[in-house]
């Protein structure tokens, strides 16, 4: 009898705390339905999609919150950082990352990047500056950073996420998008710490229709 009181105020506890997540965060208001669902990189997982520049101070102070996010995250659900370009200055950025993910250095060298530019006043602006970044926080050949500079497979991820951004909707940086679905960010969510707070209703969200 105890065990069936507790289960049944354990689920009225859960749909008491879902219909106030319901009320506080609104569509239209705290987060965005988008008008066509976009493919995610992995049908098992929730997606959380980092919109992000390394040009912006605010995607800098980002880089730790979204770090420490994920550690907590559960283990459905998977970061996919997208960089973006409002400006022509922005271009060799996004470029540097997707060399990056090319190289298979991502791990190694995304952090070094934001520190460079923001703390070094490295702005990464050529292939020059990615070979001195990359080859001194990984292990990578600097004829090899060359070489994916200008590769067909980092000129295809440009375009094609920079398309993929336009879908979203993406105003600013940073922001987030959830399941190839759903676009926030901290304007729309009202700061940061709600903007992550947005973003856990909705990966709970589609946690549930996932079931």
């Amino acid at each position: 009898m105890l065990k069936r009181i507790l289960a049944a105020t354990g689920l009225a506890m859960f749909v008491v705390t879902g219909a106030a997540q319901a009320q506080q965060f609104q569509e239209g208001t705290h987060y965005r339905v988008l008008e066509r669902s976009q493919s995610t990189v992995d049908d098992e997982r929730i997606e959380l999609r980092e919109f992000f520049s390394y040009a912006c101070p605010f995607c800098h102070q980002f880089y730790p919150v979204i770090n420490n996010y994920m550690r907590g995250a559960p283990d459905d659900v998977v970061l996919v950082h997208h960089p973006v370009v409002f400006r022509d200055d922005w271009e060799p950025l996004a470029r540097a990352y997707f060399v990056a993910e090319q190289l298979d250095i991502v791990d190694d060298v995304h952090g070094a990047i934001f520190v460079a530019y923001h703390e070094e006043n490295m702005r990464l602006r050529s292939v020059g500056d990615a070979q001195e970044l990359f080859t001194r926080y990984a292990d990578v050949d600097a004829d090899a950073v060359a070489d994916a500079w200008d590769s067909f497979g980092v000129e295809t991820s440009l375009r094609r996420y920079d398309r993929s951004a336009r879908v979203y909707g993406v105003r600013a940086t940073p922001s987030l998008g959830v399941n190839g679905k759903y676009y926030t960010d901290a304007r729309m969510a009202g700061g940061a710490d709600e903007l992550l707070q947005v973003v856990d209703y909705l990966i709970e969200r589609e946690r549930q229709a996932g079931q």
